[in-house]
């Protein structure tokens, strides 16, 4: 699978995502469905992939709804 494909599927499962939440969205719901939209694509790549985790590979992920 390429990274473009991730990409796409991330895209997707987000596109689906934001049709579930309740209007209006604040920015922060919509940063945080993205976050798991990315987090599941991703883990679903690397158990396709043999295992590991994202983290194990790059390192931990930053939470970003603390700045």
């Amino acid at each position: 699978m390429e990274n473009e494909d991730l990409s796409a599927k991330a895209k997707s499962k987000f596109s689906i995502s934001l049709r579930g939440l309740s209007q209006p969205m604040s920015l922060k719901d919509i940063a945080k469905t993205w976050d798991v939209c990315a987090r599941t694509v991703i883990s679903e790549y690397a158990q396709q992939s043999g295992g590991g985790t994202f983290s194990s590979k790059y390192g931990s992920w930053e939470d970003c709804s603390t700045w």
